[in-house]
């Protein structure tokens, strides 16, 4: 008998960032996630280094950066040249003698705000060779004439944190930092957030940025066993990773059936739920999740699908084949004969 040694073509990838919580124990109604339960208790759980999903976005199209990818999605009318960086706005608040960062998804910054605030920026950062805009009321960017030599963090690891410790660093971070502070200043003075505070809304205080590069195609730069055949996402980065790559975009809402090639599916509203405290979004999620990937199970078993991949994005990573299905007997992290935990009870097992 001859054993094939290949690797499987119909691959079904979920990167859901927040998928294991941490959330607090569900009062009430018990969460009903069978399948997701499944799939966590048969599949083969490794560990991996991505942390965040947009690491593990730029490593799934060997791309470089992201915010030259994410601008593209959000302004088509970009010519792709020069260098830029995500300048996102935030609110940094005081908390004792700290700073902690929150982002604009709940700043309700209009997009005149954002345009009379960019254009503030731009006039006192010229002469530096600095440029901003906002095509998204929530996502701005950032040109530069000079790259800086920065490794910045990803905006998603520090929502909700001091960001002392998770400032940029490299050759050019005390000049960066200096810039910076300079935008802080000149965000405070200015009459948008005079006014917004005076209706008592959260001032836009700040700017975080990361991710600076340079766009170029991706179609034949990636690996081609690397890049899906079919993408479904909402997410601005993996949207514009998709298009330099030439791979097709399905609805985000769209069910999933069974095709050709690999299908990765980047869902972000666990996140989101997380960073809302929102336990009741983050179950309904999960259960709508549930659902959507009960077809795929059939086609797993059915042979119609080699594979199915379900990806944290924080360092832990489930992969189920046909054969697992058939176990008896669940995998738990190194410990095959102990009872494996529900998708519930991996989500609540770093609270206390």
């Amino acid at each position: 008998m001859t054993i094939s040694t290949s690797a499987p073509t119909n691959v079904l990838e979920l990167l859901v960032p927040g998928l294991l919580g941490p959330i607090p124990p569900r009062q009430g109604q018990p969460l009903s996630t069978p399948t997701l339960d499944r799939l966590l208790a048969r599949g083969r759980p490794s560990a991996t280094p991505t942390t965040d999903v947009t690491t593990a976005l730029l490593a799934r199209f060997d791309a470089d950066a992201s915010a030259p990818y994410s601008l593209a999605a959000d302004d088509p009318s970009w010519d792709h040249t020069d260098f830029c960086m995500h300048s996102a706005p935030v609110h940094l608040r005081p908390d004792r003698d700290l700073l902690r960062l929150f982002d604009a998804r709940h700043l309700g910054i209009s997009q005149a705000e954002a345009d009379a605030l960019t254009a503030e920026l731009n006039a006192h950062f010229a002469p530096d060779g600095l440029r901003f805009t906002a095509p998204s009321t929530s996502r701005w960017y950032l040109f530069c004439q000079q790259p800086p030599t920065l490794k910045a963090q990803p905006l998603e690891r520090v929502i909700g944190q001091h960001v002392d410790g998770l400032l940029p660093t490299g050759d050019d971070a005390a000049r960066w930092a200096q810039l910076m502070n300079e935008a802080q200043m000149l965000l405070f003075q200015s009459p948008v957030n005079q006014q917004r505070e005076s209706s008592g809304r959260p001032p836009v205080n700040g700017l975080w940025t990361w991710g600076g590069g340079v766009w170029r195609a991706l179609a034949d730069a990636a690996p081609t066993d690397r890049l899906p055949a079919c993408l479904q996402a909402r997410s601005p980065l993996a949207l514009g990773l998709a298009a330099a790559a030439g791979v097709t975009v399905e609805s985000p809402d769209a069910a999933w059936e069974t095709q050709a090639g690999s299908y990765l599916v980047v869902l972000e509203q666990f996140r989101d739920a997380l960073l809302d405290t929102d336990d009741q979004a983050w179950s309904a999620a999960a259960e709508a999740l549930d659902h959507w990937l009960a077809p795929a199970v059939d086609a797993l078993r059915a042979g119609r699908l080699d594979e199915i991949i379900i990806d944290a994005c924080d360092g832990r990573r489930w992969s189920l084949c046909r054969a697992d299905l058939r176990r008896f007997w669940p995998q738990n992290w190194g410990r095959p004969w102990r009872r494996s935990k529900s998708l519930a009870d991996l989500a609540q097992q770093q609270t206390g």
